[in-house]
């Protein structure tokens, strides 16, 4: 795609906005909890476009048009419907409220903040602290080697220079403004994301002759491809689509996001904006799926994943292949600012600051504790950067290993830590360990054809853990009053705080 200065200017101007918003925001960062969850004063508008912009990569935008391109309006249904249910709908029932209160409560930042106080035991912020900043590395070079490569298949330029770009543009406002940065520039890139993806589907469906003769002849063509289940088997359709709508559940970089709303009881209002925003995103890429099979049914590509660069670049015009650009740059920058400031927040506050620290009686100031989050970002950013300059051949594999392993070891502890009042320390423990090392275990010996390795990992994690917690003895009634009970004392919050830092 032959990219002119019109364009070229939209993405600088754009790209400068959300420096220039993050720099802004630096101004509100006063402590560690103000950078790692916004202070928790972080709004429901901004939170459910930055959960959903983080949740989106760049992957899905040039990825997703091309399944439905392949597989037909009927996989794109059931992932359209899935994914609202289970990431936008369920995922905020089951954690927003509950995650909120408590991690106010506990005065906790992160995922392995949480375990360690309701499981009574600091091991668990070096395990999960340890687990979260090593998975994440992968999965973030994944999503800054999206964002390049499409640069390059889009503008043009060199993949090395776009790996540059994009790391530049989220130091200055990751680095400087922490979550803050990060929840507000979501707002400008989660609507970027929706406008320019709507966009391009209203007109190259208009192209193709409107949606009713984009879906007929579909129809004419393979008519497995408008039916309910185009032709696949419940099997394929929830490996491919269930799956990554579950896998959510155990992830870091988007559960702890409740934790910063500034009130659990708009958790109606996130939900409502997450899932009209989801809505959005998802037709618009379904239809741009079912535009691209009637004009380029007889275009024989080599990598699917050029039809979408193609769709744009042949039937759009500079401004709205502008628009697109900036789109994709908002799909990959909100990604990857996500898992950047998760894995160095597990390094920064759970492993150093609340591991190392509290053992050795160490004090940390507020400013020196905003400082030292501030340097492990920008080293956790300066490694993401060097592995996607240079990335291992397997990376893509490597990064859906790394979600399923974070799904499968974390999804259990959370689910049961907040429901099940008969969930244990050893429970825990052995859910985490045994759940990521079938996830482990089933990726190498080469099973993720057959399912992906977050299934196995994540059963084994709940089998694992209700089965230890049930052969070793019941946590405390007034520990487990901390996280059950509405009006559980000062005291027995203070003992389950302190009990969590040995």
């Amino acid at each position: 795609m032959k990219i002119g200065w019109l364009q070229i200017i939209m993405a600088v101007i754009y790209m400068g906005i959300l420096i220039g918003v993050g720099l802004y925001m630096s101004r509100k960062v006063k402590s560690s909890d103000d950078f790692w969850i916004g202070g928790r004063q972080v709004g429901p508008v901004a939170t459910a476009l930055s959960y959903g912009a983080a949740y989106v990569s760049t992957v899905a935008i040039i990825g997703d048009p091309p399944m439905y391109y392949n597989y037909g309006l009927g996989y794109a249904a059931f992932e359209i419907m899935i994914s609202v249910f289970f990431c936008c709908i369920l995922i905020f029932i089951v954690f927003a409220p509950k995650m909120r209160a408590l991690s106010e409560r506990l005065n906790v930042v992160s995922l392995s903040g949480f375990l360690a106080i309701r499981y009574k035991s600091n091991q668990f912020r070096l395990l999960c602290g340890t687990l979260v900043s090593v998975m994440m590395v992968p999965y973030a070079i994944s999503a800054m080697k999206g964002i390049a490569d499409a640069m390059h298949a889009i503008v043009g330029i060199p993949y090395a220079m776009g790996v540059v770009v994009i790391a530049v543009v989220s130091f200055c406002y990751l680095v400087t403004a922490g979550y803050w940065g990060v929840s507000t520039t979501d707002i400008i890139q989660g609507i970027t994301i929706a406008v320019s993806c709507l966009l391009v589907a209203v007109i190259v469906i208009t192209k193709s002759g409107g949606v009713t003769a984009a879906v007929t002849y579909m129809g004419s063509v393979s008519p497995s491809h408008i039916q309910p289940s185009s032709g696949l088997t419940f099997a394929q359709l929830f490996s491919w689509a269930g799956v990554w709508a579950l896998i959510a559940f155990g992830q870091p970089q988007l559960v702890t996001k409740f934790m910063g709303l500034r009130d659990s009881r708009t958790v109606g209002t996130v939900i409502r904006v997450a899932v009209v925003w989801e809505i959005i995103f998802m037709v618009s890429i379904a239809m741009i799926g079912a535009a691209a099979f009637k004009l380029f049914r007889a275009v024989p590509f080599d990598n699917v994943d050029a039809i979408v660069p193609t769709l744009v670049a042949e039937h759009t015009n500079a401004v709205v292949s502008g628009i697109f650009l900036c789109g994709i740059l908002a799909a990959g920058l909100s990604t990857t600012v996500a898992l950047v400031l998760t894995s160095s927040g597990a390094v920064t506050k759970d492993i150093y600051e609340d591991y190392y620290c509290a053992r050795s009686n160490a004090k940390q100031d507020s400013g020196k504790s905003v400082r030292i989050s501030r340097i492990a970002t920008g080293i956790i950013l300066v490694v993401v950067v060097i592995g996607s300059i240079y990335p291992p051949d397997f990376i893509w594999s490597l990064s859906t290993m790394s979600a399923g392993v974070m799904g499968a070891a974390f999804t259990a502890p959370l689910v049961l830590g907040l429901y099940w009042k008969r969930a244990t320390r050893q429970g825990c423990m052995a859910g985490i360990i045994g759940g990521s090392a079938v996830s482990i275990i089933w990726y190498f010996a080469g099973l993720t054809s057959v399912v992906h390795s977050f299934v196995p990992g994540t059963a084994v994690s709940f089998l694992l853990m209700v089965l230890v917690s049930l052969c070793t003895p019941r946590m405390e009634e007034e520990h487990l009053d901390v996280f059950f009970e509405p009006g559980c004392s000062k005291n027995k919050i203070q003992a389950a705080i302190a009990a969590g830092s040995k």
